[in-house]
């Protein structure tokens, strides 16, 4: 494993780049005649304002105006909370507790208040009112208004598809741990081993690992979850994309699809492998060979000014030559960031342009009905040049085969 990256520095967004991209979201209000927008979407909250925090029924939605003001409505709970987190936003308006706390308010008629209150002018929201989580009821943001709502979920995505320096900083970091807990993971799987119990433990290990290595500049994002994982599926269960674990040991012959990520600063990374117990038939070879032909076409295929349609069209060129279209069940791959997965995807409906600074996987697989799955999975870069690996993992076969004794 190489050398931790040096420097003091803390692995997260800074508090100027949070303002920044606000600015941003403001700018394009203006551009589109609208006045305020309000984003309830956890992760978009946390894009723009760097409040990372427990998603529950509770609703929290942020109030973004075309000047750049900002209103943050919280349960009281999290008022503590959110000050820790920004303490160069303004004081948030709070409720008492959802459904009403025993004030006889649901908390999106405070919202409403606040807009009402407000100049006015058109609204936009990434949701029209909070959504349905754990239990939550509640009305319809354009109902309380009695107004329509614009729909403005792109305006904030679209600042998401173009990742900063930091970001991409961030996901290299994440990549390197991803890294190194699949080869924990690789490196303990031995015939009979257990699917979540040989997971769960290099996941551990790979977490401590981080957490040596970074120390104090590793800031945590989330109540949940670990920041280096690793899993994987075996036999059958591989022929479906997304096959369950079995309770049962790894057998001699065994077909597996991994996957392993880092999470960085709320960052995450993507790396997935196809590797074999004992000895590879040739059946298996041969499937491996085609779907690695796919992922080298994907690869090339990436490029500054293509579309993601072309992109998704030349991988589908490679396997239609080999004969193999019928072992397809999903698109090339998709971005992602903050969250594992993110617009825009490779996909032949769209038809979004590829811009340097972008983040993809490219993922394409072949799902052979009895026999297996045939995946690999990588982060890659948009470069002014082409496209950069950031996952490092090997990719050929002889790397990737358990010995079976």
């Amino acid at each position: 494993m190489t050398e931790p990256a040096t420097g003091p520095a803390r692995l997260e967004i800074s508090r100027a780049e949070h303002a920044g991209r606000r600015a941003r979201l403001a700018q394009r209000l203006q551009d589109s005649g609208l006045s305020r927008i309000c984003v309830f979407g956890p992760v978009r909250v946390a894009y723009l304002t760097g409040f990372h925090f427990a998603a529950t029924e509770r609703p929290v939605a942020l109030v973004l105006t075309d000047t750049g003001d900002v209103t943050m409505l919280l349960p009281s709970l999290e008022a503590e909370h959110y000050a820790h987190q920004c303490p160069d936003l303004p004081e948030p308006l709070t409720y008492p507790e959802y459904p009403g706390g025993g004030s006889g308010r649901h908390p999106l008629t405070l919202l409403a208040d606040h807009l009402r209150a407000a100049r006015p002018g058109g609204v936009a929201a990434d949701h029209d009112g909070y959504e349905n989580r754990w239990g939550y009821r509640g009305p319809a943001l354009s109902a309380l208004l009695e107004q329509p709502v614009h729909d403005g979920l792109a305006l904030i995505d679209d600042l998401r598809m173009i990742k900063s320096p930091a970001e991409i900083a961030l996901i290299c970091e994440a990549c390197r741990w991803g890294d190194h807990a699949h080869r924990l993971m690789q490196d303990a799987i031995t015939p009979g081993a257990n699917e979540l119990t040989v997971s769960h433990a290099a996941s551990l290990q790979a977490t401590r690992d981080l957490l040596t290595a970074l120390g104090d500049r590793y800031v945590p994002k989330a109540r949940e979850g670990l920041p280096a994982n690793t899993m994987f599926i075996s036999g059958a269960n591989t022929a479906h994309p997304h096959g369950l674990h079995r309770n049962a040991g790894v057998q001699p012959g065994d077909v597996l699809v991994t996957g392993a990520y880092g999470v960085v600063g709320g960052y995450e990374s993507e790396l997935e492998r196809t590797m074999h117990v004992g000895d590879p038939t040739p059946d298996f070879e041969r499937y491996f060979a085609a779907m690695l032909a796919a992922q080298d076409a994907g690869l090339a295929a990436l490029r500054a000014g293509r579309t993601c349609a072309e992109v998704e069209a030349d991988v589908r060129e490679v396997i239609a030559g080999l004969g193999l279209t019928h072992l397809i069940r999903h698109h090339t791959g998709h971005a992602f960031g903050l969250e594992g997965h993110e617009h825009p995807f490779l996909d032949l409906d769209d038809h979004t342009v590829v811009e340097p600074g972008m983040i993809f996987s490219i993922e394409p697989g072949l799902y052979v009905p009895g026999l297996a799955g045939f995946r690999h999975s990588d982060t890659v870069l948009v470069t002014e040049r082409g496209a950069e690996r950031l996952s490092l993992y090997p990719r050929d076969l002889p790397s990737l085969l358990i010995p079976a004794h």
